[in-house]
């Protein structure tokens, strides 16, 4: 199972930062959604019911703390990390009134946002994250080597058989080695991946289901909503419309 994260900041270029360290970690984790506002976190939270979510202390509107104090009444197992660029005492006595699990100062470290993940991934799954380090580095490398491909190819008819003959490693070996890199099988990650683009491009009520199914390398767009819904619990058109009436986009 993946974690699934929500970040909230009103700086671009932040959102995107936390976005980057989460993907490059090659922990079990996808961002699912971010949002620019308070408001609109609140809102992809009642769409997304994430596990972790990476939020602001100052944005428009709803500030972090607020918008936390809702999230934790409708949502009390979700966990929150607040990013704040003020080292006040007053942010830090509010953040534990309303049981924030994390509170991070600006710049943030990678290092930090991978810890949180992984005590994360312990809490929900109650499971370790897979030690790395009795993989050796060269298998470790094949597996990173193998996520990479995913993300390149992800868009078409991606197989073993095909990443076996573009690797030049057996089936076998290759998920042996993917498994126990990052306790997932290689085509598990890369329905997880298929469908993370998916979440974006469903945003836009004008793409079609089949065009969105096609764009992400399903050519049966049944096929496509069966594995959607087996992940994200509703279908795609569902998903669709409701994150249009979230955010008002519906005609």
């Amino acid at each position: 199972m993946l974690l699934r994260v929500l970040i909230a900041d009103d700086e671009s270029i932040e959102r995107r930062v936390i976005q980057k360290i989460i993907t490059d970690s090659k922990l079990p984790a996808v961002v699912l959604d971010m949002a620019k506002s308070g408001n609109e976190i609140i809102q992809l939270a009642e769409l997304h019911y994430p596990d972790l979510i990476f939020m602001d202390i100052s944005m428009p509107g709803v500030n972090g703390l607020d918008a936390s104090c809702i999230i934790r009444e409708k949502h009390p197992d979700t966990i929150i990390s607040i990013i704040t660029a003020y080292d006040e005492f007053n942010y830090a006595k509010r953040a534990i009134d309303i049981h924030v699990n994390y509170f991070l100062l600006k710049p943030i470290e990678p290092e930090e946002i991978i810890k949180i993940i992984k005590e994360c991934i312990k809490q929900k799954f109650a499971a370790p994250v897979q030690d790395t380090t009795k993989i050796s580095p060269k298998r470790m490398r094949l597996a990173e080597e193998i996520v990479g491909f995913i993300h390149e190819h992800y868009t078409q008819p991606v197989t073993l058989q095909y990443i076996e003959s573009r690797l030049n490693a057996s089936q076998q070996y290759l998920s042996r080695t993917f498994k126990e890199a990052y306790d997932m099988t290689i085509m598990n990650y890369l329905q997880q991946v298929r469908i993370e683009r998916a979440l974006e491009l469903l945003k836009n009520p004008d793409l079609s289901i089949s065009q969105v199914s096609e764009m992400i390398g399903y050519a049966d767009p049944s096929y496509f909503g069966q594995i959607f819904r087996r992940i994200q619990g509703m279908s795609p058109l569902q998903y669709q419309y409701n994150h249009a009436q979230k955010t008002g986009t519906t005609d």
